[in-house]
């Protein structure tokens, strides 16, 4: 864990410096090398050449700080289409999205629940499920919060390729 802090604590900086929102700093052991995976992102997406540059500038950091010890690999990229949301502030970020929520304890027999986001409210989350209700979660009460692909081809959003009329 003390390492997720110290790579955290020099990304934060790095990333405002860059205009990137930090999302997540995650590590796995794989042997005897560790993985530091850190996720970016920006308005209008982060690229390829954002996250080699970040990467080199964090390395540099992360080595001249000696944050790991022994050999590790460092890994920046986005956080993707179906992405976590770990703040109240990505929720409100993406309310309006399809969203998973679950939740530590099950509610009405259930932990996870599907729909629209919306919120937050009052440090709460909410869901706008498929048969029009909303559901509302107190943020402490979440364990996982995840955007969801939607399918552009069933809801016909096909975009016009300029084909035949």
């Amino acid at each position: 864990m003390k390492v997720l802090e110290e790579v955290r604590r020099l990304a934060e900086p790095l990333a405002d410096e860059s205009g990137y929102e930090l999302v997540d700093v995650e590590h796995a052991v794989l042997g005897s090398r560790m993985v530091v995976r850190v996720l970016l992102d920006k308005p209008g997406g982060i690229t390829v050449g954002d996250c080699a540059r970040f990467s080199r500038r964090l390395s540099d950091c992360m080595d001249m700080n000696q944050i790991v010890p022994g050999r590790y690999q460092l890994e920046v990229s986005s956080p993707g289409i179906e992405r976590r949301l770990n703040t109240l502030d990505s929720v409100a970020r993406f309310s309006g999205r399809k969203a998973t929520v679950t939740t530590l304890e099950p509610r009405d027999g259930r932990r996870n629940w599907e729909g629209i986001l919306i919120g937050p409210e009052d440090g709460q989350v909410g869901l706008r499920t498929d048969d029009g209700n909303e559901h509302w979660f107190g943020w402490a009460e979440v364990k996982m919060a995840r955007l969801v692909m939607t399918d552009p081809w069933k809801r016909g959003d096909v975009p016009d390729r300029g084909g035949s009329k």
